[in-house]
């Protein structure tokens, strides 16, 4: 798909990945409530190129359904094509904004309901509002570009990043909190990062995506470690096998929706991460103590 021209444009690079959202009114491609403004980039030719426009009624909805999220949005296949569907819990039943994006992921159409936003403040309508953006971002990755995880990530003074992986719960804004005023590190994301495995080295990017501690960066730096986040009485810090590595990295993936084959290339891409880069499971209690205690290993 070409880049089409419009009056109004701003582009958003996260993980490497540049979106491009062209349209009439400079409201749908205002990056919402600021948070993206540390994404924004000059214009460049997108990844990701999408269409928005206003619509007094979105498209009817018809395809085979490919995934239910079980709250806000479906995705459906409809002549070759991915639709995403999202829908409000107040309001009428029908989607107040859906999205139509080719089968590489690379560019689509954004609908967005007029009636649903009348009277909206500005920030609240932006054509990729969370959780576009990263359902985008998560099927991009799966094209062999990476993936992303759910971890918070620490880059030093050398621009190398270490990850600290888990599941909600694990200490991932905790561990964020606990190194943020360290003077020779910088907070990459205290929530979600992506990994880019298609390169000669594997590269962390932070996310806008963050967590309980809303901390996040634009920044990126060569992977270094992985540690595999648990609260536990004492700091304690052990190795884990490649075929472990995998399955825990597996279990903090993002997962494409549209198809095995994705999903197959994600997983290729957390095999690399694990046989690539030492990982480690982490047991730590939340105190700034363990910041040296990591330093054997953070060398």
């Amino acid at each position: 798909m070409g880049v089409t021209s419009a009056p109004f444009e701003s582009f958003t690079s996260i993980g490497g990945v540049t979106f491009r959202v062209a349209c009439d009114d400079p409201r749908l491609a205002s990056r919402g409530d600021r948070s993206l403004d540390p994404f924004a980039v000059p214009p460049t030719r997108p990844d990701v190129d999408i269409r928005a426009r206003w619509t007094a009624a979105t498209d009817d909805v018809r395809g085979r359904l490919v995934f239910d999220s079980g709250a806000t949005w479906q995705l459906l296949q409809s002549d070759g094509d991915f639709l995403f569907t999202f829908r409000s819990s107040i309001g009428s039943g029908a989607p107040y904004k859906t999205a139509r994006i080719n089968a590489w992921f690379t560019g689509g159409e954004v609908q967005v309901s007029s009636r649903h936003f009348d009277g909206h403040r500005s920030e609240d309508v932006y054509a990729l509002q969370y959780p576009l953006d990263e359902l985008l971002m998560i099927h991009q990755l799966s094209q062999g570009k990476g993936v992303e995880i759910h971890g918070c990530a620490v880059l030093d003074r050398a621009r190398r990043a270490f990850v600290f992986a888990g599941q909600s719960g694990a200490g991932k804004s905790t561990m964020a909190r606990l190194w943020v005023t360290q003077p020779d590190a910088m907070l990459l994301s205290d929530e979600r990062v992506v990994l880019r495995t298609d390169g000669d080295r594997i590269v962390v990017h932070g996310t806008p995506w963050h967590g309980d501690a809303q901390l996040t960066s634009a920044q990126s730096g060569e992977l270094a470690a992985v540690f595999f986040l648990h609260h536990g009485p004492t700091h304690r810090c052990s190795p884990v096998g490649t075929s472990l590595s995998a399955a825990k990295l597996f279990s903090c993936a993002f997962l494409p929706f549209h198809g095995a084959d994705g999903v197959d290339r994600t997983l290729s891409a957390l095999e690399r991460v694990a046989r690539d880069v030492p990982c480690r499971d982490l047991w730590f209690v939340p105190d700034p103590s363990i910041v040296d205690a990591l330093a054997p290993y953070m060398r």
